[in-house]
């Protein structure tokens, strides 16, 4: 067998793993708080059943939500992310562009998940019809993004976390939010809008952001996005679409 190549991306591979290893160790707390926010919000809707989360990561709300009796499954990008989820977490999880996964007719899901991912799609609504293809009847998506709306961003302006040119190809606000589900066929249920998972610091700028981000939160202006939606009888999707 050959020596890998410089440019395989092995070596790089390892190194993400072994980041995303610290990660984890180091984010535990927040992500796992991040997690029991999001399916809180789930259990409203769906007290069990099964749930694949799209854009798993290192599978902090799968794993969680496992712990709640929910079946998962799980799909990632990041071949070294899902690497992870499985070895370490045990999950049900694959290394995959959702786009390019394929799903059997069997394989329906109770609840679609979407965590920080659709504002990196350039077509979300393909990204949004596949996904309701895949709920059974009377399932849900629950998506969050960041809130181009919220108060942070005003403030803090090109510091803010969710203005990133590079890779955030949309700056969602509740209402085009709302409206983008409704095009791709959804009946949206709940908008909910809180804040991204903020913590104090060892200065005085991190502490004034959790404060501000807990303000934003109180008054309905905080800076994350989260959407549940059903699937709508398909001539309403059609009616919405040629709209």
């Amino acid at each position: 067998m050959p020596a890998p190549a410089e440019s395989d991306g092995r070596e790089h591979f390892a190194e993400d793993y072994d980041h995303y290893k610290r990660f984890y160790t180091e984010q535990r707390e927040l992500r796992y708080d991040f997690a029991a926010r999001m399916l809180h919000v789930v259990r409203a809707f769906k007290a069990a059943g099964r749930i694949l989360d799209i854009g798993c990561g290192l599978g902090f709300f799968l794993d969680y939500a496992r712990t709640h009796g929910y079946q998962c499954v799980g799909i990632d990008t990041s071949v070294a992310a899902t690497r992870f989820a499985r070895e370490q977490l045990r999950l049900n999880v694959i290394a995959s562009d959702f786009m390019d996964a394929q799903f059997s007719a069997s394989e329906a899901f109770d609840v679609v998940t979407a965590n920080h991912v659709l504002e990196h799609i350039s077509l979300p609504i393909p990204f949004l019809d596949k996904a309701r293809r895949l709920l059974k009847p009377g399932g849900i998506l629950v998506s969050a993004s960041p809130n181009f709306g919220g108060l942070l961003p005003r403030l803090l302006g090109r510091r803010w976390y969710g203005l990133q040119p590079a890779q955030h190809v949309w700056q969602f606000t509740p209402d085009s939010y709302r409206a983008l589900f409704q095009k791709a066929g959804f009946r949206v249920e709940r908008t909910r809008i809180d804040s991204m998972h903020y913590a104090p610091g060892s200065n005085w700028k991190a502490n004034l952001v959790f404060c501000l981000a807990k303000l934003a939160t109180g008054i309905g202006h905080g800076d994350n996005l989260v959407i549940v939606a059903r699937g709508a009888e398909r001539e309403t999707c059609e009616r919405s679409r040629r709209s």
